[in-house]
């Protein structure tokens, strides 16, 4: 890989193989004949003259077609780069030749370097140190000193390319102020430039422990009333059949939250009380069995095998609803975790189900990651009208069960007296 000046030494290293292929002993050679890396507006002015020579042009930069989906640099969940990021990119040159058109010199000039591209295909390590050497002690190209391209593992090559007339006549028509001269043009691939960011890895391996055991991994068959899914709420008792349930160290996987079964387990069922850590929602249920505790300041015990998954609902409650001076509050049970979306939908009382006429709808955004629990919904009291309205709440499609209009613990609110 290569750092930043990694373009900008490629175009030095081909500089440098045409400047010792002008000054060699060769037939025919232009005299006092120099190579440029100029604008080719700017070939022809008070300090250049009408000089012969070759100049270099870098006209344009593309993402390598072989390399460019190379580049993932991944980050762990904190952010810190596990990989550097990596770009490889193809530089396209220019490459002009002007002189004395009576004494032919572009045309000699272009001979000499086409040729001398051809016997320097490769931009090898050897090349490219010779080249920084070469020209790093020039005020204007001193940054060669801290180039790296030498060190790059892929090969840099030289390449001829093909530009129709059309896209010749666009190229030049960049420059309105300077004429057509003898042009050729080269692709040189690929340039790997590597961002110098600190990696995080984890820590090596300092000694291997296998240890084998014959398991009999769990299986559900049913939670809850004995089918496949089941509804719960925080609070309640969630009971789990099947096979090999109990082990040495067992747990239950409900969503995000690991619950520990009550004392009177059996390998045929497990009862697990669902608090209101667990969010509402529809959620995983697996039993995982732990592999025996390992001696102190060792990791804590692993996870040696896990059941089958089966489906849990865990059903949001309104536990009460007060219609306050500005806002209607609903506490909810469990409360509303970072990144859920709410529905709170008011149904006429004598009318406790549907969303047809009659059914105000109040819609939360889900919160921002790393916001704390919420046990509470407040809806602006002016969007709902002067009435007795039955109140449910929907958390991530799933939806509090409407109780029946006066009877105790009912959700329903109702505006005071005007």
């Amino acid at each position: 890989m290569s750092n930043h000046l990694a373009i900008a030494t490629a175009t030095t290293a081909l500089r440098y193989v045409l400047d010792r292929a002008l000054h060699d002993q060769h037939p025919g050679s232009v005299a006092d004949a120099r190579v440029t890396t100029l604008r080719p507006d700017r070939l022809v002015t008070p300090d250049i003259g009408q000089s012969a020579g070759v100049n270099l042009f870098l006209y344009r930069v593309t993402p390598n077609a072989a390399l460019r989906s190379a580049d993932l640099p991944g980050r762990d969940r904190r952010g810190n780069f596990l990989e550097r990021p990596l770009q490889a990119l193809d530089l396209h040159y220019l490459v002009t030749c002007h002189g004395k058109d009576s004494a032919l010199e572009a045309q000699r000039l272009l001979g000499r370097t086409v040729t001398a591209l051809a016997v320097h295909p490769v931009l090898g390590p050897r090349l490219v140190s010779a080249a920084v050497e070469a020209y790093a002690g020039m005020d204007d190209t001193a940054f060669l000193r801290d180039s790296d391209l030498a060190e790059q593992t892929e090969p840099v090559r030289v390449t001829p390319t093909t530009l129709s007339s059309d896209e010749l006549s666009r190229l030049w028509a960049v420059f309105p102020q300077s004429p057509y001269q003898l042009s050729v043009t080269y692709t040189v691939t690929v340039a790997l430039l590597e961002a110098p960011v600190a990696t995080r890895r984890a820590p090596s391996v300092r000694e291997r422990a296998l240890h084998l055991s014959a398991v009999a991994a769990p299986r559900l068959v049913s939670v809850g009333d004995g089918g496949a899914d089941a509804a719960t709420g925080p609070g309640a008792a969630l009971v789990l059949r099947g096979e090999r349930l109990l082990g040495s160290a067992t747990r239950v996987r409900l969503g995000p939250v690991e619950l520990t079964p009550l004392p009177d387990a059996t390998p045929l069922l497990l009862t697990v009380v669902v608090g209101d850590d667990v969010p509402a929602g529809l959620h995983p249920v697996q039993v995982l069995h732990l592999a025996p505790e390992e001696p102190a300041g060792d990791p804590p015990a692993r996870v040696a095998c896990g059941s089958n998954a089966l489906s849990v609902t865990v059903r949001p409650t309104v536990v009460r609803a007060v219609w306050g001076d500005t806002d209607i509050v609903l506490d909810l049970t469990p409360p509303l975790f970072a990144g859920q979306r709410a529905t709170v939908l008011f149904s006429g009382a004598t009318g406790a189900g549907g969303t047809g006429a009659g059914t105000v709808i109040f819609l939360r955004p889900p919160g921002a990651p790393g916001t704390r629990p919420q046990p509470s919904l407040r809806v602006p009291r002016s969007e709902v009208a002067q009435g007795a309205w039955l109140v449910r709440v929907q958390v991530d499609g799933v939806e509090s069960l409407p109780e029946p209009v006066g009877e105790p613990g009912s959700p329903v609110v109702t505006s005071p007296p005007v």
